[in-house]
């Protein structure tokens, strides 16, 4: 085995603020009191296993970080980007930081994108070796989830800066199409994105203290 032959790592970026919301969007909740940031790393864990694989599951979090941990399964490793407010690029570059060694690359997602489901991490999973760049694409719209090889990472890290992400560094590289339209119902949308109370109520969210 070679030292990027090991299990993909799994990270999810939680660490917004939630400004237009009106508080931390790692605290958003579905009417049955199950918390978004639970379901989201719930997904990556089947997606993981339903490969045989571990479930290397980062999450970066930023304001509400002890609220928002106690939120997380036994076995997520937690990484706290005190540096939330200079943008997701913090986040992104402190993720990546925390995969183990050995892991062949990482898949990449946002807290705030409700309907993507576990295969869709399953098929970025998939398309892993430590060159690879591939995302998801809905509807023929490139989005998340993002697998980035390890031979990636120090130039995604670099790279990286305010809430640009990832899309300078791809932008200069043959990245992979991964088809994931149709593993949603046509009501849903992997683009959709919950910055605001309303948007979150389309998809039966809220913050504890501003739902109705």
């Amino acid at each position: 085995m070679n030292e990027s032959s090991g299990a993909p790592g799994l990270i999810l970026l939680a660490a917004g603020e939630g400004t237009r919301m009106g508080g931390p969007k790692a605290l958003l909740r579905y009417a049955d009191g199950t918390a978004l940031l639970t379901r989201q790393v719930e997904r990556m864990s089947v997606a993981a296993e339903s490969r045989g694989l571990s479930a290397n599951i980062i999450v970066v979090l930023g304001p509400a970080v002890a609220e928002a941990s106690r939120l997380l399964p036994a076995g997520v490793r937690v990484v706290e980007n005190r540096n939330h407010t200079d943008g997701l690029s913090t986040s992104l570059s402190a993720g990546l930081r925390a995969v183990p060694c050995t892991a062949s690359g990482a898949v990449v997602s946002l807290l705030d994108l409700p309907d993507i489901p576990a295969e869709a991490y399953g098929r970025l999973l998939d398309s892993i070796t430590p060159d690879t760049l591939a995302r998801a694409h809905w509807n023929s719209r490139p989005g998340h989830p993002v697998a980035i090889g390890r031979e990636h990472f120090a130039e995604a890290i670099h790279s990286a800066s305010g809430d640009e992400g990832l899309r300078a560094m791809l932008g200069r590289h043959q990245v992979n199409v991964i088809k994931c339209a149709d593993l949603l119902p046509p009501e849903l949308d992997g683009h959709f994105d919950v910055d605001t109370p309303e948007a979150a109520a389309c998809r039966g969210l809220h913050l504890d203290g501003l739902h109705s």
